[in-house]
């Protein structure tokens, strides 16, 4: 049996849901595939709705929508001993994450990293240089041992929910604070490579506007100060 619980946060993924699930709900390591959907309405329930499949759990939210307590709603459905959590759109690396999830030896954190070797971000300037600037900064001002911090693709032990757990921050700045808390209590983090590829900031619903983009950065940059003063 499956010790491998997936979460996936969706909106509005008609083009990608179906790609995503197909991928992952033969793979024997996959426990459960919890999705949590902040009401599309692009056909992507309907898609959910027409699956009938033991696997795959998901709960449509009406009144609620964020990055954060999407990814926080679904661990806590979580039943498997290791969380894996992507992007939709990146289903052409499903493979990559279970192969990496099937070599897990003591880690308890997996990070896919675009700043390791053999590692890429294929994503344009305008978002891939402010990235790199984020994550420097994280590796100046907290622990320079982990090398991309905003990546949001992780394995992990949900057993680390216990001391250690997601804050509901505005934006997907969740992550750094949760990298940051599994660092400073000693966990075993692990970066593996991983190709970003371009179609995953065509696809993006984070920064529909050069406003947006600029919030949600100035949201990177609390959650990294307020790591440094718990350092």
């Amino acid at each position: 049996m499956g010790n491998l619980s997936i979460v996936l946060s969706s909106y509005n993924e008609v083009e990608n849901i179906k790609f995503a699930i197909d991928a992952l709900v033969n793979q024997t390591v996959v426990k459960e595939i919890i999705i949590i959907d902040d009401n599309s309405s692009d056909g992507t329930i309907d898609i959910l709705e027409n699956y009938n499949h033991s696997k795959i759990k998901f709960v449509v939210r009406k009144n609620i929508r964020g990055f954060a307590s999407a990814f926080i709603d679904g661990i806590k459905l979580c039943s498997g001993e290791y969380i894996l959590r992507f992007d939709i759109d990146m289903f052409n690396s499903i493979d990559h994450f279970i192969k990496t999830f099937e070599n897990i030896k003591n880690e308890d954190c997996i990070i896919f990293s675009r700043y390791v070797e053999n590692a890429l971000d294929e994503r344009s300037k305008y978002r891939r240089l402010p990235s790199l600037v984020i994550n420097k900064l994280c590796q100046l001002l907290l622990y320079s041992q982990v090398k991309d911090y905003t990546s949001c693709i992780i394995i992990f032990k949900r057993n680390i929910l216990t001391d250690i757990f997601p804050k509901n921050t505005f934006y997907a700045n969740f992550i750094i604070d949760f990298i940051f808390e599994i660092k400073k209590n000693n966990k075993i983090i692990k970066e593996v490579p991983f190709i970003q590829e371009k179609n995953t900031e065509l696809n993006s619903k984070s920064a529909p506007s050069i406003l947006k983009f600029l919030t949600n950065g100035l949201y990177y940059l609390i959650s990294i100060l307020r790591c440094s003063l718990n350092k």
